[in-house]
């Protein structure tokens, strides 16, 4: 007689141990685009807090940011750039935690976080044109990856 495992049972003769390991896993409709989307989220979390952290810092040392390439680019106050860089740091982080769940609201706010990025880069291409442009580009496929796929993360949580 050969070995007995939880294959050789079926819906007429149930296993009578404990589940087999993965036993209850579904089979997920995703694409690897879900890692774009991820991707997206990460970069999201990463570049809120950095924005974030720049920003809480120069609230408190504003003389860190006088006299820098930001301070001869916009027409504002520093005060005024580095709330921005808080509020702007604190969605993104917030959007991005959304995003990796897959939560609709949290691809629209990551569309239109990214198409910001997009537009930000766009102005600063004479001044980082590497950056920029790799920016963009990232922003870019982050953008398709979360429009046409981002449904897929939450099927893939099981959550659709």
């Amino acid at each position: 007689m050969g070995m007995v495992t939880p294959a050789s049972y079926g819906p007429s003769r149930p296993w009578p141990g404990p589940d087999p390991p993965y036993g209850r896993v579904q089979y997920s409709e995703a694409t690897d685009w879900v890692g774009w989307v991820l991707f997206g989220g990460i970069l999201l979390v990463l570049f809120g807090a950095i924005h974030l952290g720049s920003g809480l810092v120069a609230l408190w040392r504003p003389e860190i940011l006088h006299g820098s390439r930001a301070d001869m680019l916009l027409p504002i106050g520093l005060t005024a750039l580095a709330w921005t860089q808080v509020l702007l740091g604190a969605a993104a982080v917030v959007v991005g935690v959304g995003l990796m769940r897959g939560l609709t609201w949290a691809r629209v706010g990551a569309v239109v976080l990214a198409g910001l990025s997009v537009l930000v880069d766009f102005a600063f291409i004479g001044v980082y044109p590497v950056w920029s442009v790799t920016a963009m580009i990232l922003a870019t496929v982050v953008i398709y990856a979360v429009v046409v796929h981002g449904g897929e993360v939450a099927s893939a949580y099981g959550d659709a």
